[in-house]
């Protein structure tokens, strides 16, 4: 068969399928120009560069992973419109030398409400030496007569129960404290620890915990207590292990939290000044908080003074007011979009950096004379 018939048998480029030709027309768009295997030529620079950079990629592409689930928290500031709500302030404080009965809880705001001892929302717990619950006291056996030490009297010989020391101490103006630590009536409960929540308005006002018993007249809150108590040894240290002005919000630490102070003489009067600042936290599911952050000072006297004279009433208070404005906290999470567009831009300026590594290593080895 001549070579004029053999070059009319092979089909030329028109005789192909269309869908054929538009594939093959492709090929003038290959951007990545292949080299033939026989022509590649594998070194050790290279294989050193290849695993320090599949090293590489591989950090770069965890810490990239670890920022992806790594929520973006905007904030935002407006003004508070909301009105007649509620400020839910949840509270947990310890006195350890100040019995349960020695205090009340007690709140006062700027619209003129009053609540008097909190006994419902906030319970007071009796502590040990040890700062531990103290066990329930026992009732007491007949024919026990426990000393009323410097509160005995002809008509009172007998003090069995804390109480009964008190009072006894009262009925001859002399202060207790001094003995509450030591008399057996009273040694097993010598702390308390104050727990609970207490709702009051969206005013300013205050919240303190504070010598004797509250009670409203004409108006007015007043605390009834023996004055000899204040001149006395009334120990108002205290550590507060959380106070919280509306709901909690988790990983977020007040400014307050495992606070203690501690009373060597006298009896102070202790002064938080709260300056709260109203929040919605909104997480990355929509779902909102309402909340309040919150800054704080401090302020301590001593209300007794040189001459027994007493210008204050010893106890806690947290005393809070208002901000104007309002955060709003939104809690984002980034798209998925961001992990494949930076995940390239990590593959893409890897390599290339390796690239030009791998091209200045090999010449540097042969410019050495090495075998690369």
């Amino acid at each position: 068969m001549s070579e004029g018939m053999r070059r009319r048998n092979v089909p030329s480029n028109a005789d192909k399928p269309t869908v054929s030709r538009a594939l093959d027309s492709l090929q003038n768009f290959d951007m990545y120009a292949k080299v033939q295997e026989d022509c590649m030529q594998k070194s050790k620079s290279g294989g050193a560069v290849t695993v320090v950079t599949a090293l590489i990629l591989v950090m770069l592409f965890l810490s990239e992973l670890n920022e992806f689930f790594t929520l973006e928290v905007i904030d935002s500031v407006t003004i508070d419109t909301r009105m007649f709500q509620k400020l839910h302030i949840r509270m947990n404080v310890t006195f350890p030398h100040l019995q349960c009965d020695e205090i009340s809880v007690n709140s006062v705001d700027s619209s003129g409400d009053l609540t008097v001892n909190n006994r419902g929302a906030i319970e007071t717990l009796p502590l040990d030496a040890n700062g531990r619950l103290a066990p329930p006291s026992q009732p007491v056996k007949a024919g026990t007569c426990l000393s009323c030490q410097e509160g005995e009297t002809e008509e009172t010989k007998c003090c069995n129960t804390c109480l009964d020391l008190k009072e006894a101490y009262m009925r001859k103006d002399l202060s207790y404290f001094p003995v509450l630590g030591s008399a057996p009536q009273c040694k097993d409960a010598i702390g308390c620890r104050v727990a609970g929540e207490v709702t009051v308005n969206k005013v300013s006002g205050n919240v303190h915990i504070a010598l004797g018993q509250a009670v409203v007249r004409d108006g007015r809150l007043i605390h009834e207590f023996n004055v000899a108590d204040v001149s006395g040894a009334y120990n108002t240290s205290h550590e507060i292990h959380y106070l919280a002005f509306g709901k909690a919000i988790k990983d977020w630490m007040a400014p307050l939290d495992d606070t203690a102070k501690t009373v060597r003489h006298g009896a102070y009067m202790f002064h938080y000044y709260v300056k709260l600042v109203p929040t919605i936290f909104i997480d990355r599911w929509g779902q909102d908080v309402q909340t309040n952050q919150f800054s704080v000072t401090d302020s301590a006297l001593n209300v007794v003074n040189k001459d027994g004279r007493f210008n204050g009433l010893p106890g806690v208070f947290f005393v809070y007011d208002f901000s104007p404005f309002m955060i709003k906290r939104l809690q984002k999470a980034k798209p998925w979009s961001y992990l494949f567009t930076n995940t390239c831009a990590i593959l893409g300026g890897v390599f290339t950096i390796a690239s030009l590594v791998e091209v200045v290593l090999g010449h540097a080895l042969c410019g050495f004379g090495i075998k690369n």
